[in-house]
């Protein structure tokens, strides 16, 4: 009970003290309303103030965040420029303030490209040096590469080989010691004759250079000369263009003078022998009975490799064609194959290669011209080495079915041999005339600075399987010309058109 009493007591004391204090604070409320309503004018100013002054605070910092999240999207270039830009107000010198117009053009060249390149003379320079470096290491690193290769072969095939050891010893024995001074081109050509001698083969030889111009000149088409073609001295034909043709030297002419020297049926063969190369040569022929002489200097001469022309039968009921072809030139082929095919659109029904004199030249030419008639895989000839024999046949889509006629000599040799037999065999061609040369050898030559060495590499083989050096080949018709006084009668060529024209 006193307890109760004393917790009322305690709590009417506390609940008196809280009215007391509420009461204090109402009027305290009051009071400051009161203060309020009789300051309200005094102090909105102030409180304005105070709003304004806390919304500038307030936007300074949001202006400061926005700087700062701006400022970290600046480029690393911009901040350099802003710097560059510093550096400007400051000021620049004047070689700076043309610097950066110059790259200011540059930037504006860069961005509108009009399809031209703008360089200085530095950028060229340097352009050219660049290029320069570039192809000196590119050829360094390609003649290295070959010299290296070059000496790997030497090291492997020759330098080994103890017959080379001492031929090199004694070569550079005699230059460095001899008692006189030796000229070494000269001895070092010896050698090499000397070493195409050791083979005793007539083919092999070592050719200078006047006879390496000669042969050149030959195989090329073109010859120093005079340009008439003869047999015995009996003038068969005259080049166009030639001196010949230009002083008016005829075919069907007899030389009978040259320089003072008489020619006849006898002493023809030393004919070329007589020209002189350098000089005018004193010419006099018999023509008609009457002698005409003649001015003329050699030149060089275009020789047509093929002449053509139609002969007709004597029943005049066929178109023979006729073609000769004097040397298996580089442009042998080609000219033959053009003869063939304009005799061909006139009409021709058979044909007459004349071979008579041609003493060869390019195995490939006499290749060419066989594929023109033979069947697809038809035997041209073969090539016996030391190792092997190798077969070449017809691979081409061209061939002829009319009947063919071939005359040759004794001048006719090597590649025209080879023709011969190809067209003799494999095609089924007449050969009319005499036993050819025999030279059933083939050649390779090796081309220096101003000489040729030519050496065999194989002997061919005709179709029959047969090889035909020092034999020759016999004709079907064996038959000779006839000279009598200064008339030359063809009985080859008679013969020839006999056969074909029946």
């Amino acid at each position: 009970m006193k307890d109760n009493e004393k917790k009322a007591k305690k709590s009417n004391s506390s609940s008196n003290k809280s009215k007391i204090k509420n009461k204090h604070n109402v009027e305290e409320l009051k009071k400051f309303d009161f203060d309020l309503k009789e300051n309200k004018s005094v102090n909105k100013s102030k409180a304005n103030k105070e709003i304004n002054e806390k919304d500038n605070v307030k936007n300074k910092k949001s202006n400061q965040r926005k700087v700062k999240k701006v400022d970290k999207k600046v480029s690393l270039k911009e901040v350099f420029m802003s710097k560059a830009n510093l550096r400007t107000k400051k000021g620049d010198s004047e070689a700076v303030k043309l610097y950066k117009k110059k790259k200011v053009k540059k930037k504006k060249r860069k961005a509108k490209f009009n399809g031209k390149f703008n360089l200085d003379i530095l950028d060229l320079l340097i352009i050219v040096v660049v290029v320069a470096i570039v192809s000196c290491v590119l050829t360094g690193i390609i003649l290295n590469n070959q010299f290296k290769k070059g000496m790997h072969m030497i090291n492997n095939d020759l330098i080994a080989d103890k017959n080379v050891q001492d031929f090199l010893s004694t070569y550079s024995e005699i230059v460095d010691n001899y008692y006189e001074e030796v000229d070494s081109e000269l001895m070092m050509k010896a050698a090499m004759e000397g070493m195409v001698d050791f083979l005793e083969d007539n083919y092999s030889i070592y050719l200078n250079q006047d006879d390496s111009s000669s042969l050149t000149e030959m195989l090329d088409g073109s010859y120093e000369g005079l340009g008439i073609v003869v047999t015995g001295n009996l003038v068969n034909d005259v080049y166009k263009n030639s001196p010949a043709e230009k002083v008016g030297i005829k075919a069907g002419d007899v030389i009978v003078e040259i320089n003072n020297v008489s020619i006849n049926s006898q002493n023809y063969v030393d004919f070329s022998s007589l020209i002189d190369m350098e000089n005018e040569n004193s010419l006099t022929v018999l023509r008609n009975g009457e002698k005409i002489s003649f001015k003329i200097k050699a030149s060089i001469v275009d020789v047509p490799t093929t002449t053509s022309n139609i002969i007709k039968s004597p029943n005049k009921k066929r178109n023979i064609g006729y073609i000769s072809l004097n040397a298996f030139s580089s442009k042998a082929f080609e000219e033959f194959q053009n003869s063939l095919l304009d005799l061909e659109s006139k009409g021709i029904d058979s044909l007459i290669i004349d071979l008579r004199g041609n003493t060869g030249g390019y195995l490939n030419a006499a290749t060419n011209i066989s594929s023109l008639f033979l069947e697809k895989g038809e035997v041209i000839y073969s090539l016996e080495n030391k190792n092997k024999i190798t077969t070449y046949k017809d691979e081409t889509n061209d061939k002829r079915d009319y009947a063919v006629v071939i005359l040759v000599n004794n001048s006719t040799a090597s590649a025209a041999e080879i023709l011969t037999a190809a067209l003799h065999d494999s095609y089924g061609a007449t050969i009319v005339g005499k036993k050819t040369y025999g030279k059933g050898k083939v050649q390779t030559m090796k081309y220096y600075e101003d000489t040729i060495v030519k050496y065999t590499s194989a002997k061919w083989l005709r179709p029959n399987g047969e090889c035909i050096d020092e034999i020759g080949i016999e004709p079907d018709f064996d038959i000779d010309n006839k000279l009598e006084g200064t008339t030359l009668y063809d009985m080859q060529l008679d013969k020839a058109i006999e056969i074909l024209g029946k």
